[in-house]
């Protein structure tokens, strides 16, 4: 299979830079500034057509990304993919400067965007070839339909590890407009429906960029410390459970009301959160656990102190209702100041707060 592929990527590779560089040659035998600027857009256009086509018939195959996966080039992957992005938005420049009339600026972004493109379709196609990959050519309706649906998964997954106040959700909101706009231009817009995918998936590769830059700051320490902290917060449930049963709430009624048969089963799962995210490898695991013990420990906090005071003031007592969400404030499960939900996560976790 390894020299079937390295056909395809040779033939890829050098398909792309002769239609690129024979296009580029007859520019600039064109007359006129003008003539040879739009000349060059276009070429620009239909290279990153045809990356961005590469990309998508990739993302649709799980057996490909998973190949690559497991050659070590997820990482590599993803960051030609934002580089690519880097490409279009030159496309869009240089279409800019012809609309001002600005050739010289039209060529020299187009000319950047054709360079980018070069670099990412070779990496891809190494990529490719080094994790024994072999890619075909077409793309039908059901193929993008696939795509999209594949992409709109990878944008929920993600929405899952990012805290609806930072400005990198926005990206993901945008993603997910970008594929309602694919699918309602399929199946008559095959052209539109491919752009507005490959604008989707830019954005969802710049959202795991960023992701992964995050998860530098995770290292094995900070790790154990949070679910040293998860650890204490579970013991404080179990002491405010204790305070309610003293006053007569009924808290596996409660807890049955949250999905949960009694506080054994509870405190089970609580632990089974904290050791998944100390037992994970891979980061976006590590990430989505964390995340989730988060979301546990304010969601029942809140329900519990909300409860408890609705209680206290049908049996005509008063107090305190026991919360700790101030407390947690930093803890990094916290409220305000968390790295898990709250307006200033980049002190604490940094995908969790507004950046």
């Amino acid at each position: 299979m390894k020299k079937q592929t390295k056909r395809f990527v040779s033939i890829a590779a050098i398909a792309l830079l002769l239609v690129s560089l024979g296009s580029i040659a007859a520019v600039w035998g064109q007359p006129t500034l003008e003539t040879r600027a739009n000349r060059i857009v276009e070429v620009a256009v239909e290279a990153s057509e045809r990356v961005g086509d590469l990309i998508i018939l990739i993302d649709l195959n799980e057996t490909v990304e998973t190949m690559i996966d497991e050659a070590g080039y997820t990482e590599a992957y993803e960051k030609n993919i934002t580089l690519y992005g880097e490409g279009v938005e030159k496309v869009e420049d240089a279409n800019e400067c012809l609309a001002d009339f600005d050739y010289e600026g039209a060529i020299d972004n187009a000319t950047e965007a054709l360079s980018i493109f070069r670099e990412v379709y070779r990496s891809i196609n190494y990529i490719l070839y080094n994790s024994d990959v072999k890619v075909g050519q077409f793309l039908d309706v059901e193929d993008l339909e696939a795509a999209i649906e594949r992409s709109k998964e990878r944008v929920n997954e993600l929405k899952d590890l990012i805290s609806v106040d930072s400005s990198i959700y926005e990206k993901l909101l945008d993603a997910e407009s970008y594929l309602t706009q694919a699918l309602e231009y399929l199946p008559d817009n095959i052209d539109e429906a491919k752009a507005s995918l490959k604008d989707a998936n830019i954005l969802i590769s710049e959202v795991c960029q960023y992701l992964k830059e995050i998860a530098q700051e995770l290292n094995p320490q900070r790790i154990r410390d949070y679910c040293e902290g998860a650890y204490q917060y579970r013991e404080r449930f179990r002491y405010r459970f204790e305070q309610a049963e003293t006053e007569g709430f009924d808290v596996d009624g409660f807890l049955k009301g949250h999905g949960y048969q009694n506080e054994d089963e509870f405190m089970a799962r609580f632990q089974e959160m904290i050791q998944n995210a100390e037992g994970a490898e891979d980061i976006e695991d590590v990430l989505y656990d964390l995340e989730e013990i988060g979301r546990l420990i304010r969601g029942m906090d809140q329900n519990l102190t909300q409860e408890m005071g609705r209680y206290r003031a049908q049996h005509g007592q008063t107090g305190s209702t026991g919360g700790f969400g101030q407390e947690a404030t930093g803890s990094g499960y916290g409220q305000e100041g968390s790295g898990y939900g709250g307006s200033g996560g980049s002190g604490q976790m940094g995908f969790g707060g507004s950046q």
